[in-house]
């Protein structure tokens, strides 16, 4: 990091203005932007925050399923945290210290980590070679913001009910109903980048292209698909990153339904009903979809395989729509 650009850049100056007590800051605020270990105060505080809260393999596991450099994950992760406002939520898990068991805090913890680890890579990506931190920031922020705070208007009674079973078990241990809510729902947020950039490009709500993208989801039963592929078990390193793949394709799948929904639809539109018109033009393909879908449903599904041929055929609705 120390050798790249990452430390100069202008984004970074935070880091280095809070490495110093806050009765410095208004005095010597000219000789702290201009000091000369400002390189090394910012690597480091970086490195240590990257290290304390995404594990100290992260970058090399991110390097090889990328094949993009250290610095270029350092810079997604920096990235991440502020556009998802993750201090925040770390801040609202460590005040729970002595009030909870740290157990619970650590299993909050991982939720965080799980979104962190799904933004991370989405960088690398979908993001453009050079990351440049301030764009992406101010470029993300305000979306993500809004879809954090209004994401329940966007889904089915069923994923609202998953979430709130699952904040019990936060706050079955104490945790506050409004924090315990919202680390449930971080799952539900892991392609809201996606969401954000679709929405925007069509110069629209996030809102609104929430609503389609988890109504598609819905409508094909995509979500069930992901479930069934987590709850495989693996035999092997090479397994899991099969799964990791199939999971992320779809994913894949459902963003391109909902953008096509979008791009068919007009604005204001009821969003069951465009989705509806939409597979009345495209008909033939997906009841082709369907079929397979129903069929999988009706028997145990143990393989891989299975959902893969799935996978396969869900991403024929995406390719041959008119």
């Amino acid at each position: 990091m120390m050798a790249s650009d990452m430390p100069n850049d202008p984004y970074m100056e935070q880091d280095l203005i809070d490495y110093f007590p806050t009765p410095f800051l208004q005095k010597y605020s000219a000789q702290i932007k201009s000091h000369h270990l400002r390189k090394e105060i910012i690597a480091s505080r970086t490195t240590n925050s990257l290290v304390d809260r995404a594990g100290n393999t992260l970058v090399v596991e991110f390097m090889e399923k990328t094949g993009k450099s250290a610095v270029h994950i350092i810079r997604a992760y920096t990235i991440a945290r502020e556009v998802f406002d993750l201090r925040s939520l770390w801040a609202e898990v460590k005040a729970l210290d002595n009030k909870v068991l740290s157990f619970t805090q650590t299993d909050m913890l991982m939720d965080i980590h799980n979104l962190l680890d799904w933004i991370v890579l989405w960088f690398p990506r979908s993001g453009s070679s050079g990351l440049d931190m301030k764009s992406y920031i101010s470029e993300s922020q305000k979306g993500i913001a809004e879809l954090m705070s209004s994401v329940n208007k966007a889904l089915s009674t069923h994923y609202i009910g998953d979430a709130n079973k699952q904040s019990r078990r936060y706050t079955d241990e104490c945790v506050p109903e409004v924090l315990a809510l919202k680390i449930s729902g971080l799952v539900n947020l892991y392609y809201g980048l996606d969401i954000v950039r679709m929405a925007t490009h069509r110069k629209c709500q996030v809102l609104d292209g929430a609503k389609v993208y988890f109504t598609v989801g819905t409508r094909f039963r995509l979500g069930r698909l992901r479930a069934t592929t987590d709850s495989m078990g693996t035999r092997n390193h090479w397994q899991q990153l099969a799964m990791a793949a199939l999971v992320k394709e779809i994913y894949s799948h459902q963003l391109a339904l909902a953008s096509s929904v979008m791009d068919k639809s007009k604005k204001e539109a009821d969003v069951k009903k465009s989705i509806e018109d939409w597979i009345g033009i495209n008909k033939s393909t997906v009841s082709a979809t369907e079929q397979l879908l129903n069929e999988l449903w009706t028997t145990d599904v143990n393989y891989l395989s299975m959902i893969t041929v799935a996978s396969r055929q869900t991403k024929t609705m995406t390719k041959n729509n008119s």
